[in-house]
């Protein structure tokens, strides 16, 4: 009988804390300068797969799945050629992906994700400042940070268009 409560027992506990998010809502904004305008944009079809436990960070990742053909800046003819190959091929690269490694926490509701982000053929370590805010069996998370497109192929150096693209990730989900 002890032995069926203990077995029960680390069961329980195993099964809360991997237990994996349901996505509700995600989303991926952007900004980047172009000829010294912001230009706005987002991705539409974004999936993340997460499981955060604030206890056991060991445990807990965040996956992360953009479709390159879901990119909407209002303007279609723009849209069209951002997913050529002059900037992210979509039609030998589909998708981008982020992988956490190593989640750490700074403070109250306060992260540092360490993940692996692939756009096109390159896979680059990033750290990204990550707030997550639990409400019952509610979680939000939420992140603004910047890389350099060139880094990933994403585009040429230009003088017209920024090398720095400011991004803002959304997540809403419950346990």
């Amino acid at each position: 009988m002890k032995l069926k409560l203990i077995i029960v027992f680390c069961l329980s506990v195993f099964s809360v804390s991997s237990q994996e998010l349901t996505q509700n809502s995600a989303s991926v904004d952007f900004k980047i300068k172009n000829m010294g305008f912001n230009v706005d944009g987002k991705f539409k079809d974004v999936a993340v797969s997460a499981n955060f436990n604030s206890n056991n960070l060991e445990r807990s990742f965040i996956k992360g799945t953009i479709q390159v053909s879901s990119i909407d800046t209002d303007n279609n003819k723009r849209d069209k050629h951002l997913r050529t190959a002059d900037y992210f091929e979509e039609e030998t690269f589909s998708t981008i992906k982020l992988t956490s490694t190593i989640i750490v926490k700074k403070a109250a509701n306060q992260y540092q994700l360490t993940a692996k982000l692939k756009i096109k053929k390159t896979t680059k370590t990033i750290e990204i400042p990550l707030e997550v805010i639990e409400n019952g069996s509610s979680i939000v998370m939420k992140s603004s940070f910047s890389i350099n497109r060139l880094d990933y192929g994403v585009g040429e150096s230009s003088w017209v268009l920024s090398d720095t693209v400011k991004i803002q990730v959304n997540f809403k989900g419950n346990k």
